[in-house]
């Protein structure tokens, strides 16, 4: 990275206005501004990052974004989530963090049972997790309806498994309206689309789940990238024809460092200033 890229924001387009982040309010704890992890594992590489938005540096709101991602040794596979926590409930930011690692944690206990995910149960543990940490807040409720008072977040989890080949095929379930993309030699396909009995997936937020909750499948060719956002990345986004589509385009043919993907990600453009958080998987990277 360039000595004039440190501490410089990546304008696209009409740049937000320019003003000196407050530190975020201390609510449930220490919260940092930005989160970033990369790393390679068998033949994926990850890169990962997760900014306050510029509306939240603004007020001095926690980030309420989140991710975890691990790799499991044992099937070459890496699991991944990513979270948005509902912005109206006081402890979003912690309700994204739980739910991450709770499903990602899951998903390896499976893996390392050699079995399947049940992805309904996957989410409900995500769900859980939240129960179990509101009853031990203050609250004359009962505790799923404190959870869904303090914690509410949506989630996004992918199982993504390699192949011989280099290729890799994913699972992504989601709960809640982020969203998963495949960007491959120059084309952005997105997925989660709406369909009939979708809807409801993309307006309910943990600890509720769908009725109808299933797991999307999708296959990686080799050399392309999986990409897991939260609805701040999705609304700038969209379907990859505009400015940050291109942007985003020239920038993740390959797995870039990782502070460069956190600085792409950390883009300003004015009217798009929610919390931004997305995870990248790339196939065959390693072979």
């Amino acid at each position: 990275m360039s000595e004039a890229h440190l501490g410089t924001p990546l304008v696209l387009g009409t740049p937000v206005a320019e003003f000196e982040p407050r530190p975020p309010r201390r609510v449930g704890g220490y919260r940092p501004d930005t989160a970033v992890d990369g790393w390679s594992g068998g033949t994926f590489a990850v890169r990962a990052a997760s900014v306050r938005g510029y509306q939240h540096r603004h007020d001095g709101t926690p980030r309420q974004d989140d991710f975890a991602v691990s790799w499991h040794e044992g099937t070459g596979a890496v699991v991944a989530a990513v979270a948005d926590g509902v912005s109206s409930v006081e402890l979003a930011h912690l309700g994204a963090t739980l739910a991450c690692r709770s499903a990602t944690d899951q998903l390896l206990r499976v893996l390392d049972a050699g079995e399947e995910p049940d992805w309904p149960e996957v989410m409900r543990c995500a769900g859980w997790a939240l129960v179990e940490f509101a009853a031990a807040q203050a609250g004359d409720d009962d505790p799923s309806a404190r959870a869904e008072r303090l914690l509410s977040t949506t989630l996004l989890v992918a199982l993504v498994r390699p192949r011989a080949d280099g290729s890799a095929h994913a699972e992504v379930c989601r709960v809640g309206d982020s969203t998963g993309w495949v960007f491959d030699a120059g084309t952005w396909t997105r997925l989660t689309q709406e369909s009939p009995g979708i809807a409801e997936v993309a307006t309910v937020a943990l600890p509720h789940l769908p009725r109808d909750l299933r797991a999307e499948s999708v296959d990686l060719p080799a050399g392309s990238v999986l990409l897991l956002g939260t609805d701040g990345v999705g609304a700038a986004l969209g379907d990859g024809a505009g400015l940050v589509g291109a942007t985003f385009a020239e920038a993740l043919g390959t797995p870039p460092p990782s502070l460069e993907f956190a600085r792409l990600l950390d883009f300003s453009r004015e009217t798009f200033d929610d919390d931004r958080t997305l995870l990248g998987v790339w196939s065959g990277v390693g072979r």
